[in-house]
């Protein structure tokens, strides 16, 4: 293992970002984890964890000042519980697979073996690092426009919930956060005129349905079946 040997696909995701970093090298330890590392005998400030905790701050600052903007009526309570909805690990990984961050990342053996570049936790962290990466070299511009860009998926859909519960994202949290397979949703039904549709959907953990919802539009629905998947997971057992 060399630790001079450059990320081949460096170039590529600079240009994904939107930025030409004028110290490369922090983007490389943005994508640098700390088992790789170890392993590489490289000092800490050569792996992506300092990286992460300043972009854990940053990102928070960003999504706080997108929503202030763009969202002047809503009320600090609604902030909060968006911002959240936006910078919670299961909602970093998504953001980090459609960047396609597990394919550059620098992994050690052992959790290259075990999938880490697929994992939530790995790739939530990652990006965090990447964002702190970006401050560091640009400042706050490119942190702004990476976050228009490749959170614009996870904004429409926090900001169309709003204050309400998000069900979706909390059943992806907690299977990622115990190591899980993500959620899959599946439309079992759809019926109605096309100004009347009716929904039903299952939300399936691999082979095993977890819960199925039904609803006016296949959000409703699929957020209903994550509902009640939340639901089971947390009733107590029944009296044998």
């Amino acid at each position: 293992m060399d630790a001079k040997d450059p990320i081949p696909g460096l170039a590529a995701l600079a240009a994904r970002l939107g930025h030409e970093f004028q110290q490369p090298a922090r983007l490389e330890a943005a994508l640098t984890h700390r088992s790789w590392a170890a392993e590489a005998q490289l000092p800490d400030s050569c792996e992506n964890q300092r990286l992460e905790y300043l972009g854990d701050a940053v990102l928070g600052a960003i999504c706080a000042e997108w929503l202030v903007v763009h969202r002047p009526e809503w009320q600090e309570g609604t902030l909060t519980k968006v911002r959240s909805r936006l910078t919670n690990a299961a909602a970093l990984a998504r953001v980090a697979q459609r960047l396609e961050l597990g394919n550059d990342l620098r992994l050690g053996r052992g959790e290259e073996q075990s999938g880490g570049r697929t994992k939530g936790t790995v790739l939530a962290d990652a990006l965090e690092a990447v964002i702190g990466a970006l401050w560091l070299d640009g400042g706050v511009e490119p942190v702004r426009r990476m976050f228009a860009q490749w959170f614009a998926e996870e904004i429409a859909e926090a900001v169309e919930a709003g204050a309400d519960d998000n069900p979706k994202g909390d059943l992806q949290e907690r299977l990622q956060h115990e190591g899980r397979q993500g959620p899959r949703y599946e439309v079992l039904e759809e019926s109605g005129p096309s100004h009347a549709r009716h929904f039903r959907v299952a939300v399936f953990r691999g082979v095993e349905c977890l819960g199925e919802g039904e609803g006016a539009s296949k959000r409703e629905a699929e957020m209903r079946a994550a509902r009640e998947a939340l639901r089971h997971w947390t009733e107590p057992p029944a009296p044998g």
